[in-house]
């Protein structure tokens, strides 16, 4: 192609034809702009294609992450409602004068127990961490991506509040008015044959020991206790609710994108 230019170019040179040749160059010029142009372009459409594969690859690796901080979410939500059903049974029962022994324990080994949401750490905090979000060209998704981390310190703050004060308070007063090896009988790992490790679940309980219920319950100490553990909960409940609606909606549009990018 370079030789053939060469000999229009000396042709038109050779005839003094200064117009057509002006012409030429011109020509020449835009040809090679174009090819610049078009190098460009495709550059851009790989480093496009490229970008989009990552894209792809994070939002898969989003999924994972939040699929799995939703069900440990679920299961808090779960533990602190039926933390907080135990604790109103506990009063009803207080005020109806409901004393069974059985029940009672049952019961209480909500008041013993605590839970904590862990989210799973990964793509979302290479992302931010990073300053790659715009890798994700959803906005809403995003956003709700900047939002994650404030989601989980607000329920976090209610959870460690809970916990300290479940094993600070709760706990050292159960010790010593109430006999906690009642509670082991209660304990899913304690009692289930599938996750335990060598040992045999009835032969491992201690036996259950006496105590008056009618007086734990009429304790108006441990009765504050109670509302206490109770009001974690619902605050507990309601920060998780969110948590599980955020992972949830997150999960919504990591679907749809998903689809949008692998469509043919």
């Amino acid at each position: 192609m370079a030789p053939f230019f060469r000999k229009i170019r000396k042709s038109l040179l050779g005839k003094s034809s200064l117009g057509r040749y002006m012409l030429y160059a011109i020509g020449e010029i835009l040809l090679v702009v174009i090819g610049i142009l078009l190098a460009l372009q495709i550059d851009n459409w790989n480093e496009e294609q490229r970008m989009r594969e990552i894209e792809v690859k994070t939002l898969r690796d989003l999924k994972v992450e939040f699929t799995e901080n939703l069900m440990d979410a679920r299961r808090v939500y779960e533990g602190n409602m039926g933390v907080f059903e135990a604790t109103t049974r506990l009063q009803e029962n207080a005020k109806a004068g409901v004393f069974a022994i059985e029940e009672t324990d049952s019961l209480m080994f909500y008041m013993f127990d605590w839970f904590d949401y862990t989210p799973k750490p990964g793509a979302s905090n290479n992302l931010i961490n990073a300053g790659n979000l715009n890798l994700i060209q959803n906005e809403e998704l995003r956003y709700l991506l900047t939002l994650w981390s404030g989601v989980n310190a607000e329920l976090d703050d209610d959870e460690q509040l809970s916990i300290s004060y479940s094993q600070n308070t709760i706990v050292p007063f159960l010790a010593a008015h109430y006999p906690i090896s009642n509670l082991e009988k209660y304990d899913f790992t304690l009692t289930h044959s599938d996750v335990q490790i060598g040992l045999n679940a009835s032969e491992s309980l201690p036996a259950q020991q006496a105590y008056e219920p009618s007086a734990l319950l009429k304790d108006p100490v441990f009765m504050s206790h109670v509302s206490t553990k109770k009001m974690h909960a619902v605050h507990n409940a309601m920060e998780c609710r969110r948590v599980v609606e955020s992972c949830e909606e997150i999960l919504e549009l990591i679907e749809k994108v998903l689809r949008e990018q692998t469509q043919p």
